[in-house]
């Protein structure tokens, strides 16, 4: 048994374990570079801001964020992103 891809090519079991192996070991040669984790946001570090809010309003974010098909970090960038453009 295999997987079917987007393009209707079949990859079986054997096939992903090779290119597992090969990925894993450094010698895959697959479609250019791969950089581990996630990729970033920004072209420079990133720090973590905590905050509380009302339960009311967290629900309300994550609402907002789910209709946008966002995370609600997305929202909250966004949010303040906007804020400080206005506020130049």
């Amino acid at each position: 048994m295999g997987f079917e891809a987007d393009n209707g090519t079949v990859l079986t079991d054997e096939m992903l374990d090779k290119r597992a192996e090969e990925y894993e070991d450094g010698t895959w040669s697959g479609h250019g570079e791969v950089a581990m984790g996630r990729p970033r946001l920004y072209d420079e570090d990133m720090g973590t801001v905590s905050f509380r809010l009302p339960c009311s309003r967290i629900r309300a974010v994550e609402a907002a964020a789910k209709r946008q098909g966002e995370s609600k970090s997305d929202f909250f960038r966004r949010a303040i992103d906007r804020e400080l453009l206005e506020s130049r």
